[in-house]
């Protein structure tokens, strides 16, 4: 239903696109705004082409497994789903680890419209959802591409590149390695996509303040409004839920403002004034979830990364074969081998890396120039710890220390060899000089017969480590054989491309008949190569589906929590309760609290009196696993787990008489007295309400985790909440009965709101005013 909605509204607008009189103001005259809507209509084929399984085959899944699409972010979005729906922002989710900040956690994308949008057409939102707006977001990035190459400022003479070089370098960038490993991390490329369009109109606005134009104040004007949209592009960027790629696009756009203000050093302080306010617009527009995100980093376990913990999962120098042959090491999780993590390397087809080589002959400028920069930049932080610059990056640079994974960076390799790509194509179906065609056809010449020792010597290879592979170890000779099949597509797809090249050195095709074989080249090669990676046959979500566990845990459990980090993975997902209304001890998600996980290190066994406060009622296992005398069990559910019950656990609320203040609040010296005492009657991700009869002085205990921003109010009176034990939070109390009502009111969501909110405001009334001012 919604690929045929989006045909029509498509057709629709090339309908009036092609019959108005008058000239678009988006995709420039009427006589080429058509093709340019064929061209954005194809790349949707094309992307509905890639995902055929998903979209048409209802026993189809990516990524094999669920891997964080089903593990982590299915149950945050939905949790997400259903309070908003609600209208009440999800502040603070308590449903793992013992509670945490939800609104200051990035990946949650509370704010992204295309997640809000989403939750109201789907509601409740499934985990096909999940994976339509990954397919949407390769999309994003294709059409966003083709918008830049084709509008953006790459040639000296400002002129438009060609549109089937557009589509090339769309194409390639689209279903690069980086979107084509990280499907599962929606988050991630849903952030990453933007990245064109972002530089799109960055790029515009410095364009603009360096372009001599008759009317000096059309042009100021013309790049504040591009500095704005790229602004609001990058925050929109931001909702998306990821901050690697984010600081990635930030980078991006630091170097290119660097690189225009050596090239116009004339005009630097234009240049400077205008990149500040982009980057100022997006942060500020953006300050709803990143004032919160600050304030929960410095609390997370991410706060005290090493330098060692940052280089996790980098590029080693051996993988970069990958960019030519990335079936080498084995394409998929499931094929991958090697003594390093699966990561990915940044390929994106053979024939664009040669069109990318001929750029950088034929089109020696400074624009071409600034990509090829930019890509090795990429390439060399990709490396990670296998190179100094990345070091230098955690250390000096804010933000890049608290992230690990620096194989991610690859992205920038991806986007500098996408733009070239297409900067190649374009320079091989213009019209050239008799010197370029020459240079032209003296490197096809001279190529041909490099990649003709290549193929010779990779088929030796291929064959020399299949024999050898002979009778050895069923799993080693399978790895062989892949790496055997890898290069033996590599020299195919090598040949294929030499074969075009020779065809236009030698002009036995038209422009257009090459450019479409061309197309059709780079199509196979990357459709081939990655549409079936990661396509498993299971459903994803099985694990959440456990229903009479599940009835019983909520008929019994109360306000209590579960644990479910026991063996029992596998058959029970971490996050099950965000789905449920669970609360559980432990969790799915990287940004752990550090005094949580402190506390969790050092709670010794399920029968220490540490772990009592942390209110566990249940604790699920596989069935037959041993527990402590303190558990009975209670419930043998289905898929072979079963539900024990904690005989000894503390209530989630309870009064104590004696503490010992200490350093950072107090010490309880009592245990916990009985839960008569204190009764909770209201609950809710912001809000806790408990009503109090205390015969003394003394202090109400709540098992939750003690975080900044929880504020508490007795019979109205507004009271400190102090740490109890490390973790907890209490309220001291005067003897009689009271109502005492906790909500967590982070100051840092409040004023990001305000920041966020005044921005909308005068970034809009901004444009609206220099929009009334064109027309006049």
């Amino acid at each position: 239903m919604i690929l045929i909605a989006a045909a029509v509204v498509w057709l629709l607008i090339l309908l009036y696109v092609t019959l108005t009189p008058r000239p678009s103001t988006i995709f420039g005259t009427r006589r080429n705004a058509q093709y340019d809507l064929f061209a954005f209509g194809a790349l949707g084929i094309l992307t509905v082409g890639f995902f055929w399984q998903l979209l048409f085959t209802p026993n189809a899944f990516m990524p094999a497994g669920g891997g964080d699409l089903a593990g982590f972010l299915y149950p945050t979005y939905h949790f997400a789903q259903e309070w908003l729906m609600r209208g009440v922002i999800p502040l603070w989710n308590p449903y793992i680890f013992g509670g945490s900040p939800f609104v200051g956690d990035i990946q949650t994308a509370l704010f992204y419209p295309f997640n809000l949008f989403t939750y109201v057409l789907s509601n409740p939102i499934q985990y096909r959802d999940l994976e339509y707006l990954s397919i949407l977001h390769f999309y994003v990035a294709g059409a966003g591409m083709y918008a830049l190459l084709r509008y953006g400022p790459l040639t000296p003479e400002r002129r438009p590149l060609n549109r089937f070089a557009c589509l090339a370098g769309a194409i390639a960038f689209a279903f690069s390695d980086f979107f084509v490993t990280h499907f599962g991390n929606l988050n991630l490329i849903a952030v990453a996509a933007w990245l064109p369009l972002i530089f799109l109109f960055f790029a515009l606005a410095l364009e603009a303040a360096i372009a001599t134009l008759p009317n000096l104040k059309a042009a100021r004007n013309k790049s504040l409004v591009y500095a704005l949209v790229s602004g609001i592009l990058l925050a929109l960027a931001f909702f998306a839920g990821h901050i690697q790629p984010f600081l990635f696009i930030l980078l991006t756009l630091a170097l290119y403002a660097g690189y225009m203000i050596l090239l116009h050093r004339a005009q630097w302080q234009a240049l400077a004034i205008l990149a500040l306010i982009t980057c100022a617009v997006g942060v500020a527009l953006s300050a709803i979830t990143l004032l919160p995100a600050l304030e929960l980093t410095r609390v997370s376990v991410r706060s005290a990364f090493t330098y060692q913990d940052a280089a996790q999962f980098s590029v080693p120098p051996i993988e970069l074969i990958g960019i030519f042959v990335p079936g080498f090491f084995g394409r998929g999780p499931e094929n991958a081998w090697g003594p390093w993590a699966r990561v990915e390397v940044g390929y994106l087809g053979i024939f664009p890396l040669l069109l990318a080589l001929f750029a950088i002959i034929l089109r020696r400028n400074t624009k071409t120039l600034f990509f090829v920069l930019l890509g090795v930049v990429g390439m060399l932080l990709a490396l990670g710890g296998y190179a100094i610059l990345h070091g230098w990056l955690f250390q000096f640079v804010p933000g890049f220390g608290q992230l690990r994974a620096p194989a991610r960076f690859i992205l920038l390799l991806d986007f500098g060899l996408a733009v070239l790509c297409a900067i190649g194509f374009d320079a091989l179906v213009s019209p050239m000089s008799d010197a370029a065609r020459q240079s032209f056809q003296r490197v096809v010449r001279s190529g041909a017969w490099i990649a003709l020792i290549v193929a010779l010597v990779s088929g030796a290879l291929a064959s020399g480590i299949l024999i050898l592979g002979q009778g050895q170890d069923p799993a080693l000779f399978q790895r062989i054989a892949n790496a055997a099949n890898a290069l033996g597509f590599f020299i195919l797809l090598l040949a294929f491309a030499f074969a075009l090249l020779i065809i236009r050195a030698r002009d036995w095709l038209s422009a257009r008949a090459w450019s479409w074989l061309a197309l059709a080249l780079i199509f196979f090669d990357l459709f081939s190569l990655g549409a079936y990676i990661d396509v498993g046959s299971s459903d994803p979500t099985l694990g959440y589906q456990r229903a009479d566990i599940v009835e019983f845990l909520k008929n019994n459990s109360g306000l209590a929590r579960i644990d479910s980090r026991t063996d029992v993975e596998g058959l029970w997902r971490p996050d099950t309760g965000l789905l449920y209304g669970l609360q559980d001890v432990y969790g799915d998600n990287p940004l752990v609290l550090n005094d949580f996980n402190s506390y969790w290190e050092n709670v010794g066994g399920r029968d220490s009196n540490a772990y009592q406060l942390l209110n566990v009622k249940y604790v699920l296992t596989r069935r037959g696993t041993p527990m402590p005398s303190n558990f009975a069990s209670a419930f043998e559910g289905g898929g072979g787990i079963t539900v024990w019950e904690n005989q000894s656990a503390a209530p989630r609320a309870w009064f104590a008489a004696d503490a010992r203040v200490i350093e950072d609040g107090i010490e309880l010296t009592t245990t916990p007295a009985a839960a008569q005492v204190v009764t909770i009657t209201g609950y809710g991700p912001n809000e806790i309400v408990a009503q109090v009869n205390a015969s003394q002085a003394g202090y109400l205990v709540l098992s939750e985790m003690f975080v900044n921003g929880w504020r508490a109010f007795v019979d109205g009176q507004e009271v400190p909440v102090v740490r109890a034990n490390q973790l907890f939070r209490a309220i001291p109390l005067a003897a009689g009965a009271h109502q005492v009502q906790m909500i967590y009111d982070p100051p840092s969501f409040k004023i990001g709101a305000i920041i966020s909110g005044i921005t909308l405001v005068f970034v809009l009334g901004v444009l609206g005013w220099l929009a009334l001012r064109r027309q006049k």
